[in-house]
């Protein structure tokens, strides 16, 4: 009865693992020649500083 609860939990265990290491991404996989412009450069926003007011669309866009 040992014998079959054991390998019963080292089938279980073995399966468990093998799903975690497929379901992580792999990261020794060399980087493919071609990469987009968000891969290449990411997108940065400026934030006003706590202490300036929030500029509002009308303050933003110049007068015609």
């Amino acid at each position: 009865m040992l014998d079959v609860r054991l390998v019963t939990t080292s089938l279980a265990m073995l399966i468990a693992l093998m799903s975690v290491a497929l379901a992580e991404p792999t990261k020794d996989r060399a980087a493919s020649a071609v990469q987009g412009d968000a891969e290449v450069r990411p997108i940065r926003v400026i934030l006003p500083a706590p202490w300036e007011p929030a500029a509002t669309r009308a303050d933003a866009q110049p007068a015609k």
